[in-house]
């Protein structure tokens, strides 16, 4: 039968720290918004801070729910449950909070636990109520070991490139609320600052070059030109960065999704008043296009490397032609 404790301590507390991974759930205010459901389990980035307090380094990754449900409504459940030994389900229901890598708190917070390539924040809960139950229905598991791949792919991009993936990734919620938009955007203020990103999201693609000219494209029509010789390099990283290209001529399908995802991942460019950005105003508007046609539509993105390559599509065709006429 299940029982609802005081504070975790003793046994309840053992077991807890036995756990190698425990569940999130999180919800929007909003009856139409999407609940959430996380597992986590990195070695020594989670635990109890004291018999009323659970907290764990939240690290980047391709989505930012918990975040953005505790920055609305505080609301969280923290479920840890035995896939050996005596069967057993703890729950912690409580408050929860978001403590970035930027406040003051972080490094003391953080201390606890142990360090991890693309960290983003420690989340705290405030535990209103402790449950536990029998868990009869949980299957017996072996535990087999850790997948490294998470810290070797944030320690490969570094502080700067976590920072630039969250700014693509991380900033609002699947629902459109805010949710890790906390890294700075000095860099992205000035057009030098605008070059490194540049330069940096190329590096992160394999056989990266810069294309002499590419579009996005609405039923075969082209949005804005980007002619050979233009001022275009950060919008098309972007766009290649998003879409996992590597710049080649090529005629690629493109998703509503990615269209937005484009869109959050350079809307920062906008703090440079140097310059204006084209593109980012041309994809807003497409996605407005789109949008008004209830989704319908085919999205393409046209990529041209070299001006003397052949030819890829009909979009293609039309993309050369814009520049010819712009």
């Amino acid at each position: 039968m299940g029982k609802v404790h005081a504070r975790v301590d003793g046994r309840l507390r053992a077991f807890v720290e036995r756990q190698q991974v425990f569940f999130v759930g999180t919800a929007p205010l909003s009856g139409e918004g999407h609940v959430n459901v996380s597992p986590r389990g990195i070695p020594g980035t989670f635990g109890l801070l004291d018999e009323r307090t659970f907290a764990w380094v939240d690290t980047s990754g391709s989505g930012s729910e918990t975040i953005a449900h505790v920055r609305e409504n505080g609301r969280i459940v923290v479920m840890f449950c035995a896939f050996d030994g005596a069967p057993n389900i703890v729950r912690f229901h409580g408050r929860g909070r978001v403590v970035t890598r930027y406040d003051e708190a972080y490094a003391e917070l953080a201390g606890h636990f142990e360090d991890v390539p693309g960290a983003r924040a420690v989340i705290v809960v405030d535990i209103e109520r402790i449950s536990d139950a029998c868990g009869y229905g949980v299957p017996l598991m072996d535990y087999v070991g850790e997948r490294d791949l998470l810290p070797r792919y944030f320690g490969r991009k570094g502080v700067e490139g976590s920072a630039d993936y969250r700014r693509r990734k991380n900033r609002t919620s699947i629902d459109g609320l805010p949710a890790f938009d906390f890294d700075p955007l000095d860099e992205w203020t000035t057009l030098a600052g605008l070059g490194r990103i540049r330069v940096r999201l190329g590096e992160q693609i394999e056989g990266w070059q810069q294309p002499a000219g590419y579009g996005l494209a609405l039923d075969g029509e082209p949005g804005y030109v980007n002619a050979p010789g233009g001022m275009h390099g950060l919008p098309a990283v972007v766009l290649a960065t998003v879409l996992k290209h590597d710049g080649t001529t090529a005629t690629l399908d493109v998703t509503p999704q990615q269209l937005d995802e484009a869109i959050t991942a350079l809307s920062p460019a906008e703090a440079c008043t140097e310059v204006d950005h084209p593109n980012l105003w041309a994809w807003q508007a497409l996605r407005e296009r789109l949008r008004a046609q209830d989704g319908r539509g085919r999205l393409s993105a046209v990529f041209v490397r070299d001006v003397a390559d052949p030819v890829s599509s009909e979009d293609d065709a039309a993309l050369r032609a814009a520049w010819d006429a712009s």
